[in-house]
């Protein structure tokens, strides 16, 4: 049996999706942005990789047919909220930060 879910249900999902995850994250003390310079942090932050995941973890979800209840939006406020809580306190464990570079030492050297 194939549901077939109008394309404006899952773009509000998504939408959805992001917009809990980020008042979640903010919600848990995350900040919005990571320090600077942004460029090379691996800082995680309310904006990134939190909406990135529960987008996601839903797309996932969506492609194999599981929308749930009330055409996916109560599947895409639980993914928003256990993704928000997944960055704060499980992201650094299961992605470690990468190991400081050759430079980075040269340069805290001086």
């Amino acid at each position: 049996m194939i549901i077939h879910v109008n394309e404006t249900y899952i773009l509000m999902n998504y939408l959805i999706a992001i917009v809990i995850s980020i008042i979640i994250a903010l919600g848990l003390r995350l900040p919005l942005l990571p320090p600077k310079p942004k460029r090379f942090s691996f800082d995680v932050c309310a904006l990134f990789p939190t909406p990135i995941i529960a987008i996601g973890i839903l797309a996932i979800l969506f492609a194999l047919n599981f929308y749930w209840i009330w055409d996916g939006i109560a599947l895409a406020i639980i993914i928003a909220i256990f993704s928000a809580i997944f960055v704060k306190y499980l992201f650094n464990y299961v992605f470690p930060k990468p190991p400081e570079t050759q430079e980075e030492n040269l340069e805290a050297d001086k």
